[in-house]
């Protein structure tokens, strides 16, 4: 049990209108009473002092009288104003429930009782939230002369924190209806769009003599416009399931994750005569999977938004916490004005004429990024490249 500072009345009167001299007295303390005597001259100072006090104090002697009671306590009770010396609290606070009571009387008996969150229900059925500690003060060695009881009102935030719960449950559930929607859409969605997709196919091979050209033209259009949608279709489901929850951190080696989405894109490199310099990446605590997503969308942008003899620079910046890494080409580059839409869900810079693509690679990317507890930047300028940068924690020793 904690020790407490017992706050003590010397040659207390009667008459409780007269302010007694007060000291503190440290159980167990190696500096006497004596050192902390507040003078009679300056018993009106402490009063007035604990009366401006912007915590919520008051004072009781053995009757539950207020000797000294804080403007702040008199708005938390909700007292008169005007002196309260001499007057009993309980017959200023009738609806006070007897839990209440019973507190007080084991601050009487000499205990020090705190609560960090208690209730209180009032007699117009209004709850209220409060902080307190009740602890004895006493007139002579051993002999208790009342209670000195703090009070903190804590109804607003423990009615902020009953509507975030609210919010966050509201959210979770939301979150939760739209990844089975999203399930919903990948199954219902696409199972159409396979059958498209096969009698398309069926009509190019049986019946492509017959067809005129325009008919064969329209046909590859439909086609076109069945993998395009499938590849949304399935971008959403997978945008929809990267989470906390489903992130398995292991320890990788960006430089193997870089060198294999070398080798997986090797096709596109030599088409586009680029040239990707990445070496001495370092090792970092993340979801290989995820992370691979990321750079392999980085990288392929830096390869599509270029118009030939692409320059690709990936490195890497020890921080405090953790590693930045930075994607550089110098490719057709951003107008800053686009720098706040780039990384929303569907948001498309260019046509589908001019660059192919869903829009979700780059929200991908952030949401992954985020997901790890890090942060996905930006620096770009109209013909002069683009630079990704984005954070991640060390690996785990």
């Amino acid at each position: 049990m904690k020790k407490s500072m017992a706050l003590t009345f010397q040659d207390q009167e009667s008459d409780t209108s007269s302010l007694p001299k007060i000291f503190l007295a440290a159980p167990h303390s190696c500096v006497s009473q004596s050192d902390f005597l507040i003078k009679e001259g300056d018993q009106n100072f402490f009063k007035a002092f604990i009366k401006q006090l912007p915590a919520s104090i008051v004072i009781f002697d053995t009757e539950m009288r207020y000797i000294i009671t804080s403007d702040t306590f008199r708005r938390v009770a909700n007292l008169p104003t005007g002196d309260l010396t001499g007057m009993r609290h309980y017959d200023m606070v009738p609806d006070l429930p007897q839990k209440w009571k019973d507190i007080h009387q084991r601050g009487l008996n000499g205990e020090h009782l705190a609560s960090e969150e208690d209730s209180y229900k009032r007699a117009d059925g209004s709850m209220e939230w409060w902080r307190w500690e009740v602890l004895p003060w006493y007139k002579d060695k051993g002999v208790v002369g009342g209670i000195i009881l703090f009070i903190e009102d804590i109804t607003e935030r423990k009615v902020m924190e009953r509507q975030m719960r609210t919010m966050i449950k509201t959210l979770n559930q939301s979150n939760e209806d739209l990844e089975k929607f999203a399930h919903i859409c990948a199954h219902d969605l696409n199972e159409p769009l396979r059958t498209i997709g096969n009698y398309c196919h069926i009509i190019q091979k049986d019946f492509s003599d017959k067809l005129p050209e325009v008919g064969k033209e329209h046909l590859g259009r439909i086609t076109k416009s069945v993998k395009q949608m499938s590849k949304l279709i399935n971008g959403i489901l997978t945008y929809s399931q990267v989470g906390k929850e489903s992130l398995k951190r292991e320890r990788c080696s960006t430089q193997e994750i870089v060198n294999a989405i070398q080798w997986m894109l090797e096709e596109r490199i030599k088409a586009k005569n680029a040239t990707i310099y990445a070496e001495g990446l370092p090792e970092t605590y993340a979801d290989k999977v995820l992370l691979t997503c990321v750079f392999q969308n980085l990288i392929s942008n830096s390869l599509k938004f270029n118009h030939n003899n692409p320059t690709i620079h990936i490195k890497a910046k020890e921080t405090k916490n953790g590693w930045t890494f930075y994607v550089e080409d110098n490719g057709i580059g951003i107008a800053p004005t686009h720098f706040k839409v780039i990384f929303d869900l569907f948001k498309r810079l260019h046509s589908q004429t001019a660059y192919k693509g869903t829009g979700i690679g780059l929200a991908f990317c952030k949401k992954i990024i985020e997901t790890h507890g890090g942060k996905i930047s930006i620096k770009s300028a109209l013909g002069k490249g683009t630079c990704f940068s984005f954070t991640l924690p060390k690996a785990e020793k």
